[in-house]
């Protein structure tokens, strides 16, 4: 299916017999093309502790081999072509992607389809497990990585959501290969898939593509639990190092999912509150000293959503900026949002669209996400419009729906302990 909109952007649309959903949006101005596969899995869809981390473990195996080219071939053949290529995991998908000039399309479309069937293999995969191990070191290594990955795991509990996008040092070694071979089998299914294509192109031809090499793939496994979830009361998980110099604190609360009809409500309120420049946190708390970063938004997911408070300061101001962090959103909650603030947070949101929409990137990226949320794509000025729709009354709505006071998640990390933070 094409369809046009009123400013004569393009959109095209098509299912392959198997389920495997191709979206495309034309861009006759660019010499460059990007494409993707966006797997809907990620590390939310590993329900067995024993596999935790599967699914950013099976993104490492698919650039390893596959029935037809090994690890060396597959890095060649992109560079001969002029590729950007990468891949990345999250809670929620698993995307690959290429970039490449329009004359090269097909062979990244035959090179992507091909590693969508990896090889697997059981000597690369227990090569590959210390390849993870260590990347998890280096995320430990990382304090604020570690405060973020807690706070999740604190605040979903048992919930899938709670689980560690790399998994752990345990779940990775003790992993075995035909446990990611059964997850691949469930979960890289052609009806969990989506191609996405944003550039120079043809659009019949891309169809054509699709058929030669992708008709033959098997459906599966879809869907995932996409139940709300809230913690039920307030949690404080106080992480000590008392050789760490500064003290990082998160606090996160209950807030709308990616497919709420206020989530540009909740989203505008959450950059009114703490965007990196020009928010209530960043003049009240980073701008005269307190701290070196002060920040907040809203983080939508399917199902549920999460709205973030952070900040990293001396172990000195923390127990004063943790206050300023909850008073300024008592004072958002109390006194109500400003015209003039809902004004340039909207302008800050439309320039980062229209910014990105000058990207073949970041289309292909929205074009995927756009299907995954709303079964349908969705124009620049649509999106824009969606935007000025939104008045204060609407913020302030989006955010008082949730107990934002009353199931607050704090974890923080520093040398203070829980009774000097809170003192």
């Amino acid at each position: 299916m094409s369809e046009a909109t009123a400013n004569g952007t393009v959109f095209h649309t098509h299912t392959l017999s198997n389920g495997l959903q191709i979206v495309g949006q034309p861009m006759p101005d660019f010499e460059s093309v990007a494409v993707s596969f966006y797997v809907r899995t990620g590390s939310r869809d590993e329900y067995d502790p024993q596999v935790a981390g599967v699914s950013h473990f099976l993104e490492h195996m698919v650039f390893k081999g596959t029935s037809t080219l090994d690890w060396q071939e597959i890095t060649l053949e992109f560079n001969k072509i002029g590729a950007e290529l990468n891949a990345f995991t999250s809670h929620e998908s698993t995307v690959y992607y290429a970039r490449v000039l329009g004359e090269y399309l097909d062979r990244a479309v035959t090179l992507l389809s091909d590693m969508m069937y990896p090889r697997l293999a059981e000597s690369d995969f227990e090569t590959e497990k210390e390849v993870i191990v260590n990347e998890i070191a280096r995320s430990e290594d990382q304090p604020y990585n570690i405060t973020y990955r807690r706070l999740m795991q604190t605040y979903f509990g048992q919930h899938p959501l709670g689980h560690d996008v790399l998994g752990s040092p345990e779940s990775i070694r003790g992993m075995k290969v035909e446990q990611m071979r059964d997850y691949w089998q469930r979960r890289y299914a052609a009806n969990n898939m989506i191609l996405s294509i944003a550039g120079k192109f043809d659009w019949e031809h891309i169809i054509e593509l699709a058929e030669q090499h992708c008709s033959q793939w098997r459906t599966g496994e879809t869907g995932r639990d996409v139940s709300h979830y809230e913690p039920a009361t307030p949690i404080n998980n106080v992480m000590v190092d008392k050789k760490l110099k500064q003290q990082i604190m998160i606090v996160a609360m209950p807030a709308v999912d990616i497919k709420d009809p206020d989530y540009y409500a909740a989203s505008l309120g959450g950059s009114i509150l703490g965007d990196s420049d020009g928010s209530r946190l960043y003049w009240n708390i980073y701008q005269r000293g307190l701290a070196e970063s002060a920040s907040a938004g809203i983080w939508a997911m399917e199902g549920t959503g999460i709205l973030l408070m952070e900040a990293n300061s001396t172990p000195e101001d923390a127990p004063r900026v943790l206050k300023m962090l909850r008073s300024e959103l008592d004072s958002l909650l109390e006194d109500g949002v400003y015209e003039d603030e809902l004004r340039r947070a909207k302008d800050k949101w439309i320039s980062g669209i229209v910014l990105s929409s000058e990207s073949t990137f970041s289309r292909m990226r929205s074009l995927a996400t756009d299907w995954v949320t709303e079964g349908r794509l969705v124009s620049v000025e649509e999106e824009i419009e969606r935007i000025e729709a939104v008045t204060t009354e609407d913020v302030m709505r989006a955010l008082k729906r949730f107990p934002l006071r009353d199931k607050q998640v704090l974890t923080t990390l520093g040398p203070l302990s829980e009774a000097e933070l809170l003192a």
